[in-house]
């Protein structure tokens, strides 16, 4: 449960927290078990589908972007390798 607490709380902020999140979720990943994997993966990946859309946006209400700043992003991408590389 912590995991994904600390997965989602993560996800979508704008500070230190989600360098900090990722570096650990890279470091953890292989013990963690396949039904918390699943759900990062899935959520994670519904997060980028929703932040590329965001970005693609010209006339956009609100300037939020799920992923939060680019060098936000860049941290996820590096979350997401993690099933990219292996897929």
């Amino acid at each position: 449960m912590m995991v994904i607490a600390a997965f989602r709380y993560s996800l979508g902020r704008m500070t230190y927290i989600v360098k900090d999140c990722c570096d650990w979720l890279i470091e953890q990943w292989p013990n963690f078990r396949e039904g918390t994997r699943a759900l990062i993966q899935k959520e994670l990946e519904a997060a980028f589908e929703r932040d590329d859309l965001a970005r693609r946006r010209i006339y956009a209400e609100f300037n939020h972007r799920p992923l939060g700043h680019d060098c936000d992003r860049e941290q996820w991408e590096r979350v997401r390798r993690l099933w990219e590389v292996k897929g």
